[in-house]
């Protein structure tokens, strides 16, 4: 069954469960929400190839027999000068503070793919460990992109560095992961189905993430631009959902908005492709979109797109 707008998210008591609350911190593009979405068996959190596609604190729910993982995904660690320079929202400085206050376990992703940031953890992230937390709360180092790594032998050299050192963060296990392929993936979802905690369930089983259907179409349509459109443009861009309709069979109607601030923005939205196959942009955004939009709620989704620009 998928989220509705109206679904009661409100502890779940019987007898013999299992939860696990999972803060996942990383820098800006280190593949957390690909990471999640794999470990859900679901696209629901937003992805894209540019940086704070994810603006705001996301539960991803998971549930296997008795157990259910809730995983925090959050936005990239940032600066408050980097929070200032690009206007960033409130939400990327406090939404990491929050997911790390309500974890039960930590896991900071690494991006063993970018050389010059893989062998150091994050400084944005270092300044919100605090010794308490680093004390109650367990942390497991995931390397994500893996599959992009020629020679291996930088694993080890990056986990001597980053986990053997004595200087280094304690972590209590390592994972090697390839959020794009879902190597290793099976793996750490087992580890963390096995590190859960006897209680009550926060979220009903049908349940798999705590933003409404709505919010994911629209943050979905968002990811999609992110990822065809060059530079900065997609940044400019408003996007709103126009028209929400859930059928009769659990299908999805919907309708969004892209708003240009420019008309030259709108010509590279709406402009044919060369490829005449694909089509426009904004009609390659509307089928990956809604790819990925089956793949989240799994039923048949039809997705609308409209191009609004300055008259």
């Amino acid at each position: 069954m998928m989220i509705r707008s109206d679904d009661n998210f409100t502890s779940i008591r019987r007898e013999g469960r299992k939860s696990l609350k999972i803060a996942i911190l990383g820098a800006p593009n280190a593949g957390k929400s690909t990471l999640v979405n794999q470990l859900i068996k679901r696209s629901i959190c937003p992805a894209s190839s540019k940086v704070h596609t994810t603006q705001i604190k996301a539960d991803a729910i998971y549930c296997e027999d008795d157990t259910q993982l809730i995983f925090m995904d959050t936005p990239g660690m940032v600066s408050m000068t980097e929070c200032k320079r690009y206007n960033l929202a409130g939400t990327f400085r406090n939404d990491p503070k929050v997911s790390l206050a309500a974890a039960d376990i930590v896991g900071i992703v690494q991006d063993a793919q970018n050389i010059y940031t893989r062998d150091k953890i994050n400084s944005n992230i270092l300044e919100i460990l605090t010794e308490k937390i680093l004390k109650k709360i367990p942390m497991i180092l995931i390397f994500n992109k893996v599959d992009k790594l020629k020679n291996k032998e930088v694993l080890l050299q990056l986990v001597n560095i980053l986990a053997k050192n004595k200087k280094s963060l304690k972590f209590s296990d390592i994972f090697m992961v390839s959020a794009l392929t879902g190597d290793g993936i099976d793996d750490l979802r087992t580890y963390l189905l096995d590190s859960a905690k006897p209680r009550d369930w926060q979220y009903e089983e049908h349940v798999y993430s705590n933003h409404k259907c709505e919010d994911i179409i629209q943050q979905t349509v968002r990811a999609k631009l992110m990822d065809i459109l060059p530079n900065e443009i997609p940044y400019s861009l408003k996007v709103k959902l126009e028209h929400f309709e859930p059928g009769s069979d659990d299908n999805v109607l919907a309708m969004v908005s892209v708003t240009c601030p420019k008309k030259n923005i709108a010509r590279l939205l709406l402009r044919r492709n060369k490829n005449k196959t694909i089509g426009s942009r904004i009609k390659q955004v509307a089928v990956m979109a809604e790819q990925e939009l089956r793949n989240a709620f799994r039923t048949p989704v039809r997705l609308r797109l409209m191009v609004n620009f300055p008259t």
